[in-house]
Formats: structure tokens, sequence, C-alpha cells
């Protein structure tokens, strides 16, 4: 069952608010709700809808993974 408007407000918001506080990247902040792929879009969509700023990344890595050079 998909969660509410409101609620999918209220966990984008908190998913801004933890971002800004420097908790991680977008997606990883997000997945650590562990919502449905329905609700997990929708909150998605709604960061990216009220912080165009916020950037979709295409994969993030770990600190423990070396970069490339």
């Amino acid at each position: 069952m998909a969660l509410a408007d409101f609620k999918i407000r209220i966990i984008a918001n908190a998913c801004i608010t933890r971002y800004n506080n420097g908790e991680g990247g977008i997606m990883v902040v997000v997945d650590s709700y562990n919502l449905a792929n329905e609700d997990r879009e929708g909150v998605l969509a709604y960061v990216y809808s009220k912080r165009p700023d916020i950037n979709p990344e295409v994969a993030e890595t770990s600190q423990d993974t070396p970069s490339e050079v």
C-alpha cells in the first residue's frame, strides 16, 4: 500500500534536511528509510521538485572503494 501524499512530503523534507547536514548523498539518505519502490520514487520526485539543485546520482561509491586514476 502506497504512503499518503503528506507522508511522502514529510519523508522528503527529512531527507533534504539530512542531505543538507552531510549525512550522505540523496540516494543513500532516501534508501535509509527502506521504502517500497513506488514510495521511494515519490519521495525522490518531491525532493527533486522542491530542490532542483539536488541532482540525481547515477551511482555512489563508498569510501572503501578506490577510485580509478
